[in-house]
């Protein structure tokens, strides 16, 4: 067969258990559920970074924070430093090779480089209730869509932010229903924008990024989406409310609102709201995988399958990201190889999500980079390799004050923070809720030294010296 095609789907803060392939009953995932029936499903599968923009630099790179240099957000998200000029992503790599690239939606890549076409938003943005004039910069849905949906609904842009003025946007915590029809929704949108590109007659291979801007916050699902789950139907976490005295003191009491609340109510609706926006984007695969089979491109096509970090959605009464706690950075990660290709439906071992550059390289023909820290997946997903086995994960918050770094391995998972108290240590396969943070108990200091002295070596192995020429 020839070079394939490759797609690549991410979305925005999607928890790796909103997937029925991962055990959930009661989110509605069909089309995702099909896909891991069709090729690999990494079960445990780590961001390198739990927030957005690092975490994807990662994602372009195959490189860690620390490596490429993006290692944080401003909370201004447009002055957030992009990839260094010398930094060369995955797409660059394919370019050479004679790839077609392309992006819609949100890559959050400042600059984009390496693509011959985009239709890029920055996102759904919570915080921004205006488009224009916030201290925080422009509306990050930003003026390609702007443009595209004035077009079809003049005015329309300027409801998003109407909306947002209401007062039910911050009492439910953004969880609302979308004031736009479905088929002008940001994701249907960009959904059109990768379906239209697929579907060209392209005289060479092509790469597509589909980056989905859900089910990231504002949880603001169009209808029918936004009813589709009763708030008693929906499931909170078991930790919502837990006792959490025995994680650092920067990480207890929710870090939120939802530790506040008299009762369940609010995390109840805005995870209704969210799980809407799980099968509101099934909903969307589903069309864009008709549309690669109606073209007779489907065999012949890499598609991976991922999301940028996760959402705690009320774990130790939290919102949002920027812990290692599993709700944060553990993601679902799916792996389809053309159809001639060997596959093994599922692999346990831990695995890094940056780890999609080097696996896209390796599928499309062109050699890994040796600057490049990741390992591909392709043998893992043939059968003839085992998983990594760990996941390296940094953080530092946005005004580079408060740092951590952690290492998660098949069996524990270790968090060391710069603050007084700031380690973690939790068995996983014994404690996989993240309830006992064995840093704290004495007779476990010799594992906490153990897996000190592990993230201590993989970060000194991350550092060793690549020549460039």
């Amino acid at each position: 067969m020839d070079r394939p095609n490759i797609i690549l789907i991410t979305t925005d803060e999607q928890r790796w258990d909103t997937l029925g392939c991962y055990g959930n009953q009661k989110v509605k995932t069909p089309t995702l559920d099909a896909l891991a029936e069709k090729g690999t499903l990494f079960a445990k599968a780590y961001n390198q970074n739990p927030v957005c923009i690092p975490a994807r630099a990662c994602l372009q790179t195959g490189r860690y924070t620390r490596q490429h240099g993006v290692s944080y957000m401003e909370a201004a998200v447009d002055s957030t430093p992009g990839l260094p000029p010398w930094e060369k992503t995955f797409m660059e790599h394919l370019q050479d090779a004679g790839y077609v690239t392309a992006a819609f939606g949100k890559i959050h890549m400042m600059p984009p480089k390496g693509y011959h076409e985009t239709q890029l938003t920055g996102g759904k943005g919570a915080r921004w209730t205006q488009s224009y004039g916030s201290p925080l910069g422009p509306g990050p849905l930003g003026p390609v869509y702007a443009r595209w949906l004035d077009s079809v609904h003049p005015g329309g842009y300027e409801l998003i932010y109407e909306q947002r003025r209401e007062p039910e946007y911050r009492k439910y915590m953004t969880a609302i229903s979308n004031v736009l029809p479905l088929e002008e929704y940001i994701d249907t949108w960009i959904t059109e924008n990768t379906r239209e590109f697929v579907a060209r007659d392209h005289d060479r291979p092509f790469f597509a990024w589909c980056g989905i801007c859900g089910p990231h916050g504002p949880f603001d699902p169009p209808k029918p989406y936004d009813t589709m789950y009763p708030y008693d139907y929906v499931d909170i976490s078991p930790t919502y409310l837990a006792d959490d005295s025995d994680k650092p003191k920067h990480l207890q009491n929710g870090g939120g609102r939802f530790a506040k609340e008299p009762d369940d109510s609010l995390i109840r609706r805005v995870t209704a709201y969210y799980w809407g926006l799980c099968t509101y984007i099934d909903d969307m695969m589903e069309r864009l995988f008709q549309t690669l089979a109606k073209c007779g491109k489907a065999d012949n096509t890499l598609i991976i399958f991922t999301s940028d970090h996760g959402d705690h959605m009320g774990d130790w009464s939290r919102g949002g990201k920027g812990t290692f706690w599993e709700g944060s950075a553990r993601v679902p990660f799916i792996v389809v190889p053309p159809s001639d290709m060997p596959r093994v439906p599922h692999v346990d071992g831990v695995i890094g999500t940056f780890q999609v550059a080097p696996t896209i390289l390796e599928y499309a023909g062109v050699e890994i980079p040796k600057e490049m820290q990741a390992t591909s997946l392709k043998p893992v997903v043939e059968g003839a390799e085992v998983a990594p086995g760990f996941a390296l994960c940094e953080f530092e918050d946005n005004n580079q004050v408060r740092r951590g770094k952690s290492i998660t391995t098949n069996r524990y998972k270790y968090a060391f923070w710069n603050t007084e108290d700031g380690q973690e240590l939790y068995d996983m396969q014994e404690d996989p809720l993240e309830m006992r943070n064995l840093a704290r108990d004495p007779g476990s200091q010799d594992l906490v030294r153990q897996h000190k002295e592990m993230l201590l070596q993989h970060l000194l192995d991350s550092e060793k010296p690549i020549r460039r020429w």
